[in-house]
């Protein structure tokens, strides 16, 4: 369309309201003005409660603009301390007259609280001003403006980093439904259609009406767009430091204990305004053994938050962390035990080795799905034949408190790689065997808080949790494991497929795998450990990071057989 026609059509429609009006159709006479709620800038471990105004202040629409016919507002950014302190406001208006509107109005507000008590909270909301034909009890309405937020853009680069833009105020015309959804959006700026697609879809309306029915129309609106190093308040004043005020010691790797190895792993994250950490990920690592370990303690430490001008900020940090045994075995005891001393006379000859296997990689066996929303507690082991390349070869459940557990824990002890062991200086066959608790207590290092916190959010609020056609984009991959073909199978059996649902958090990591279904349930059990180690980019909507379900089909082909078995 045209711009000519986009006016033409656009007049035309105003004439229509204005027609409506002057016949009595609509009782609306003035103009709105609507204070929507708060928005977490981190939608991830948001806290309890968020802010509420104590009292919303009162506020008139320009009178300047009692005749416009569109759509303003005024986006605010606010950084609160624990009681509700205003620390930082800074508002980004559609129009200037819009802003100067708001800028005399006292914001009085309860602060955002944690397990009952005050955080520090960043939040947004919008103030918005809408035009007469939007009157909320008209049964003849324009589309209502409800829920409203800034289009974020990156900032373009240069040789000497990024370069800084300021705000822009653009125009485009988007589709409303019955519902009040946004269909589609037209007449986009060059260059924003990305962002600015992803950002007004998840607006929301109140739907235009006709004859009091809801009914699907088009609507102009205004945007602003913003750079992304733009979105927070900006502090000024030297930097200090986050101060440490819970650290979790790291639990030294199961699978590691018996060689002892020492591991240094350096921790990239950010301590936020409230001292919590952020976006945890692993820069470099010794041994991909000590990565989870590291993860899971850096993400439970807990700061003062660093400071500019007094006021508490986002903080990047790097820290590395170490892994050693001490002289008391102490500090890396983990879920999986072996005996120190194995009595090796009553087994045949060819497993009578003179130096024990030696773990290089291992994998942390994965909590059956139902069992673990049952809260159901048990313990297993399994016993297991290392071949001369170090290769696990054979796996046989043992004791288990169910079968299901002895399932879980076979396909992670499959996964396992080792230095074989060796007997008159050469390669020799180990008979090993390995016993594991599965509860949802932290020293067995299985299940962590976050696992926690998403099963809690599919039994309460499984609506926040997202399907795959709802994300911005396509899902990207960071790391998939293939998984191991299951030693378990009958022999002749030299395919299978599985369907493995799973969540991804809103750091981009694989949760809470469960089989739906599979060719023979050893695949499932297969499948699941290695889904267990994926990561992804963090999926988004409407440039938020959320959670999403996702099921996916993985099929297996014939593995290399090999013949060193029990």
């Amino acid at each position: 369309m045209t711009p000519s026609k986009f006016v033409s059509r656009m007049s035309l429609k105003r004439f229509a309201v204005l027609a409506l009006l002057a016949l009595g159709a609509s009782k609306a006479t003035a103009q709105d003005v609507l204070v929507a709620s708060p928005v977490w800038q981190v939608p991830k471990d948001a806290p309890d409660e968020l802010p509420k105004l104590k009292e919303k202040p009162k506020l008139s629409f320009p009178d300047e603009l009692k005749a416009t016919p569109d759509i303003g507002y005024v986006i605010f950014q606010v950084l609160l301390d624990p009681k509700g302190k205003t620390l930082g406001l800074h508002p980004r208006g559609t129009l200037a007259i819009f802003e100067r509107a708001v800028a005399t109005a006292g914001w009085s507000w309860e602060g955002g609280r944690r397990e009952g008590k005050g955080v520090n909270t960043e939040t947004s909301f919008a103030v918005i001003f809408n035009p007469a034909s939007a009157a909320e009890k008209s049964s003849e309405a324009t589309p209502r403006l409800l829920q409203v937020s800034l289009v974020v853009v990156d900032s373009p680069k240069s040789a000497k980093g990024q370069i800084a833009i300021p705000d822009r105020r653009e125009t485009a015309e988007v589709s409303v439904d019955e519902q009040g959804f946004v269909s589609t959006v037209k007449h986009v700026p060059a260059g924003l259609e990305g962002a600015l697609t992803v950002a007004v879809k998840n607006w929301r309306f109140m739907p235009a009406r006709r004859g009091g029915q809801p009914v699907a129309a088009d609507v102009r609106v205004p945007i602003i767009v913003v750079s992304r190093d733009a979105i927070s308040i900006k502090r000024e004043g030297k930097l200090v430091q986050p101060v440490v005020t819970k650290q979790t010691r790291p639990h030294y790797p199961f699978g590691m204990i018996e060689n002892g190895m020492r591991g240094e792993v350096l921790v990239d994250f950010i301590v936020d305004i409230e001292g919590r950490v952020r976006n945890a990920f692993v820069v470099r690592s010794l041994n991909p053994s000590f990565d989870d370990p590291a993860l899971d303690a850096v993400n439970q430490w807990r700061f003062e938050p660093g400071r500019v001008g007094g006021n508490p900020v986002n903080t990047h940090m790097q820290v590395p962390i170490f892994f050693s045994l001490d002289e008391t075995g102490e500090g890396g005891r983990g879920p999986l035990t072996t005996p120190k001393k194995p009595d090796l006379s009553k087994l045949p000859e060819q497993f009578r080795y003179d130096t024990a296997p030696r773990p290089t990689g291992t994998v942390r066996p994965v909590y059956p799905y139902a069992l673990l929303r049952a809260n159901k507690d048990g313990k297993a082991m399994v016993r297991f034949v290392v071949d001369t390349k170090g290769r696990v070869v054979q796996a046989d459940i043992g004791e288990s408190t169910t079968p299901e557990l002895g399932r879980a824990l076979r396909a992670a002890i499959e996964c396992f790689t080792y230095e074989p062991a060796l007997k008159g200086g050469r390669p020799s066959l180990a008979l090993q065997g390995f016993a594991q608790q599965f509860s949802r207590d932290e020293k067995w290092q299985l299940v962590g808080d976050d696992d926690l916190a998403l099963l809690r959010r599919e039994e309460k609020k499984p609506e926040t949790i997202l399907k795959l056609n709802e994300l911005d984009a396509k899902l990207v991959a960071r790391s998939r494991r293939a998984p191991q073909f299951p030693l378990s199978v009958k022999e002749d059996v030299t395919s299978g497929e599985t369907l493995i649902e799973f969540l991804i958090d809103e750091e981009g990591r694989a949760r809470l795998p469960r089989i739906v279904s599979a060719s023979d349930e050893a695949f499932g059990y297969a499948a699941v450990q290695a889904v267990s180690s994926w990561r992804f980019e963090p999926p988004t909507r409407g440039g938020r990071a959320v959670v999403v379900r996702v099921q996916i089909p993985i099929t297996f082909g014939a593995p290399a057989k090999s013949s060193e078995k029990k």
